[in-house]
C-alpha cells in the first residue's frame, strides 16, 4: 500500500518536472524515488531518524535510509491514516502513544514498510522515537543501536560520540558488506557544507517581506529534506528552491502578508484548515526553528569529530535554552511580530518547554501561542477551536501595532 503511494507520487511529479521546473515536485519526487529503493530485491534498509542523526554517515554506504517516522507522516496525510493507526490500537498500543508512532507501527504490522537490516536512532528528546525503534526491532529480529548523545559539549563528550558514530559505521559496513571508504566520507562531508552554505542562504532569502515561502511546505522540508544529507540531491533540492524563491521575490508573487510569526516545533500532517486560516489572516512564518543552522562546519580531515559535534549541537538534543540562543537577533532580522508553539499531547518534552520559551519571549516584549493539535490523528481535531484560538490571536497581534 505504502509502495504503491510512493509510485504514485513519483510518476505525479516526474510528470510536473517534464513540464516545468518545480523544487516541491523535485523534493517529492527524489524522496519517492529514495524509499522506493527500499522496496528493490537485495536493499540493504537502515531505519533512522533524519533529523537527528547525522545523515552524511549513511551516504557513505551502499544502503538505503528509511525513517518510519516520515513514512508514518505521509500515511497520515491520506485517508489511509487512522486505519493505519487502529492497527497498532487493536494490538495494544493506547491513544496516548505518540500518532507520530503508531502510525509507523500498524503499517508494520499490515507489512506497509520494507524490512530493516539495520535500526538506528539517538537519545534526543523523542524517548517514543528509540522505543518504537526497539520495538520494531524485536518485530523483525534486527538490532536496534541507540546513539547517545549527552546534553553538554565537552571534549570527553565529543570523544564519546565520536566513538560510538566509529562502532556505528563498523555495524553499517557489515550491513552493507563493504568497508567505509574514507574517500567518500569526506566527499560526503564536503556536500553537506556545501548544501549547508545553501541552507544559509534559502535563511537569508526568507528575511524578505513578503516572505518568499511559507505554510506546510516550508516545515515539512525543513525536516524531511535532512534525510538526502552528505549527497548532491541535497545540493540540488536547495538550489532549486533558492531558484524558486528568488524568482517569486522578482515576480512579487509571494503571498499577502501582516504578521510575521516564528513557529516552534513540528507541524500537522493530516488534512486541516490551519495554514488556510494563517493565510486568511495574512499570517506568514518566515523561519522555523527546524529550519535553522545550528551546527558549524564539519572538518572534512575530522570528519567524525564534525559528525559527533553537529550531533552534539541539535536543538532536541541538549537544554530547553539552546532552543532560545540567537532568539532576539531572529526576531529583529526577520522583522518577526509574534511566534507559536505547534504542541502536539504527545512531544511531553518539547511541551514541558512552553514555559521556558514563554517567559523568555514575554521579556522580549513578544506574544506566543500554544497551539495544541495532534500531529498526525486526526480524530480529535476541533476546527472550531483552531479557528477561535489563531483569531483571538491575530487580534491581540493587531492592537499592538
Amino acid at each position: 500500500m505504502y509502495k504503491t503511494m510512493l509510485q504514485m507520487i513519483g510518476e505525479q511529479t516526474a510528470s510536473v518536472l517534464q513540464e516545468k521546473g518545480s523544487a516541491r515536485a523535485l523534493w517529492l519526487n527524489e524522496w519517492a524515488k529514495l524509499f522506493l529503493k527500499a522496496y528493490e530485491p537485495g536493499a540493504k534498509v537502515v531505519y533512522t531518524s533524519v533529523y537527528t542523526f547525522p545523515m552524511e554517515l549513511l551516504a557513505v554506504f551502499d544502503v538505503v535510509p528509511f525513517d518510519f517516522e516520515v513514512a508514518g507522516a505521509m500515511i497520515s496525510s491520506t485517508e489511509m491514516g487512522v486505519p493505519t493507526m487502529r492497527a497498532a490500537e487493536e494490538r495494544g498500543y493506547a491513544m496516548d502513544v505518540c500518532s507520530m508512532h503508531r502510525a509507523p507501527l500498524g503499517a508494520s504490522y499490515l507489512d506497509y514498510f520494507p524490512r530493516p537490516d539495520l535500526l538506528l536512532t539517538t537519545s534526543h528528546y523523542c524517548d517514543q522515537k528509540a522505543k518504537t525503534n526497539e520495538l520494531l526491532a524485536r518485530m523483525y529480529k534486527k538490532e536496534a543501536y541507540l546513539l547517545y548523545v549527552p546534553a553538554e559539549i565537552s571534549r570527553a563528550s565529543i570523544k564519546y560520540v565520536e566513538a560510538q558514530l566509529r562502532e556505528i559505521a563498523e555495524k553499517i559496513a557489515s550491513v552493507a558488506g563493504h568497508e567505509l571508504d574514507e574517500d567518500r566520507l569526506r566527499e560526503a562531508v564536503r556536500s553537506s557544507n556545501r548544501a549547508r552554505q545553501s541552507r544559509l542562504k534559502l535563511m537569508e532569502l526568507q528575511r524578505h517581506r513578503p516572505a518568499p515561502w511559507t505554510g506546510g511546505t516550508l516545515i515539512g522540508y525543513s525536516i524531511n529534506s535532512f534525510l538526502f544529507d552528505g549527497t548532491e540531491t541535497m545540493e540540488r533540492l536547495n538550489d532549486a528552491y533558492i531558484k524558486d524563491l528568488e524568482s517569486r521575490i522578482a515576480s512579487g508573487k509571494a503571498a499577502p502578508e501582516k504578521h510575521r510569526l516564528y513557529w516552534f516545533a513540528w507541524l500537522p500532517v493530516y488534512d486541516s484548515d490551519l495554514f488556510s486560516l494563517l493565510k486568511e489572516n495574512r499570517v506568514t512564518f518566515p523561519l522555523c526553528e527546524t529550519m535553522r543552522v545550528y551546527w558549524d562546519e564539519i572538518d572534512e580531515d575530522n570528519p567524525f569529530e564534525g559528525l559527533a559535534l553537529k550531533c552534539l549541537k541539535n536543538l532536541f538534543v541538549g537544554p530547553i535554552s539552546w532552543r532560545l540562543d540567537g532568539i532576539e537577533r531572529i526576531i529583529s532580522d526577520y522583522r518577526l511580530d509574534g511566534a507559536l508553539l505547534f504542541a502536539t499531547p504527545a512531544c511531553r518534552h518539547s511541551n514541558a518547554a512552553y514555559k521556558v520559551l514563554k517567559d523568555r519571549l514575554a521579556q522580549m516584549g513578544v506574544p506566543f501561542l500554544l497551539l495544541d493539535m495532534d500531529i498526525s490523528d486526526p480524530r480529535g481535531y476541533s476546527a472550531e477551536q483552531v479557528k477561535v484560538r489563531l483569531e483571538s490571536f491575530v487580534e491581540l497581534l493587531e492592537r499592538r501595532e
